[in-house]
């Protein structure tokens, strides 16, 4: 039943917000969306929709009084978390602290806060805009390192060095996607990496799920696919839920959703990076809800709204997010329908991003992967099987000349 006396407001719009829309309606209660595009996917289903910047703070607050919004929730997206924060605090929602969303976004903090507080994680020098990076600053690191700039978002700038060559050669592009072209040299980490899906409630920590990633070749980081649970032993899975909630409760995060990465070396667990939010790339919108039947959009409205959140896991399934590959320098001349897609089992969410007239590049950053897949099956082999089929159907509707 709809209860139209319980308002959220929900930051974003576009396909990732989609399913937090939808999840908003089925508990009954009326969503406010704003986005900064005009026409974004989200705007149909929205009961209010307004178009508004993403630093537009005096409007949003205008439109959350407007509405006696309730609550503020956001999926997926960093951007406007310092915006949510700000006006948490005038407003008396319940959302991360400015501090805490600083410490979750700027990875110079995160860092920092990790170290403070014993959390294992790779050993790290900071370059500030006019520092000038020397062999001679970094001689307590070995190479290869990782250079990323200190506050990117989907693995943009983030590069494999091997050398001090190729880390001069990248420095200026990894600078470029810093807002004050900070940069971060790190030691490179051997080993396999993992997300961590968790659920903060009232200052107890619940891992929802364990995802395993697949990343491009060297020297880049785009990630093109996550499967669930992840191919780990039981002891290998306890010590990473030991390790990241720690660093949950030294980030400080709390009444949320969070996504940390992990990289599992012979030494054991160690973290890479935590985000005080939903995980993207379909993780929490479809993924998760797949493999274990736990909505964390859901989730995240209730907490939002001040309610316990549902986080019963129904069953148990293998599912997967898996992001096509096309051939470098194409141009896509047209985009054929996808919708018999739908009747092969198993099937759970695909998107094409690319657009007729648009040329394929090589997947340097996350906004560059043209098409996605998500099934799921009821083991590993059956689920796989189901992806490659799915893959080859996608190809088939994206003509390339």
């Amino acid at each position: 039943m709809r209860d139209n006396n319980k308002t959220i407001l929900i930051f974003g719009g576009g396909i990732n917000q989609l399913e937090l829309i939808r999840e908003a309606q089925k508990i009954g209660v009326q969503s406010i969306v704003i986005d900064p595009a005009n026409n974004p996917p989200g705007k149909a289903e929205a009961d209010f929709f307004y178009k508004v910047n993403g630093n537009d703070y005096k409007t949003t607050k205008e439109i959350a009084q407007k509405h006696g919004v309730n609550a503020i929730v956001t999926g997926q997206m960093e951007k406007p978390m310092r915006l949510m924060a700000k006006l948490a605090q005038e407003m008396g929602y319940i959302f991360h602290s400015p501090e805490v969303v600083e410490r979750s976004l700027n990875k110079v903090l995160m860092k920092r806060t990790f170290l403070d507080h014993g959390i294992e994680c790779a050993k790290a020098i900071t370059f500030n805009e006019n520092e000038e990076i020397t062999s001679e600053s970094i001689i307590n690191l070995s190479f290869p390192l990782i250079i990323k700039p200190a506050d990117a978002f989907s693995s943009r700038g983030v590069l494999k060095v091997s050398d001090f060559n190729e880390l001069k050669a990248y420095e200026a592009e990894t600078r470029s996607f810093s807002s004050n072209s900070t940069l971060i040299v790190e030691e490179f980490l051997e080993g396999k990496e993992y997300s961590v899906e968790c659920i903060t409630y009232r200052g107890e920590t619940n891992v929802i799920q364990v995802t395993e990633k697949f990343i491009t070749p060297y020297p880049n980081t785009v990630e093109i696919a996550h499967l669930q649970p992840a191919r780990i032993t039981e002891q290998e899975k306890q010590q990473i839920e030991k390790l990241v909630k720690k660093a949950i409760d030294a980030i400080g995060i709390d009444n949320s959703a969070s996504h940390a990465e992990v990289m599992l070396t012979n030494e054991g667990p160690k973290m890479i990076e935590i985000g005080a939010r939903l995980g993207g790339d379909f993780i929490s919108s479809y993924l998760t809800k797949a493999s274990c039947g736990v909505s964390m959009d859901r989730a995240s409205l209730q907490i939002a709204l001040g309610l316990k959140p549902d986080i019963q896991k129904k069953h148990v399934n293998y599912s997967m997010v898996k992001y096509i590959e096309l051939e470098n320098g194409k141009i896509v001349s047209k985009i054929l329908p996808i919708n018999e897609i739908k009747k092969q089992t198993g099937f759970v969410f695909a998107h094409i991003f690319v657009n007729p007239g648009e040329k394929i590049e090589k997947i340097t950053h996350s906004a560059q992967r043209p098409a996605c897949i998500i099934f799921k099956g009821n083991n590993e082999n059956v689920l796989m099987d189901r992806i490659y089929s799915g893959e080859q159907f996608l190809k088939t509707k994206i003509l390339l000349q």
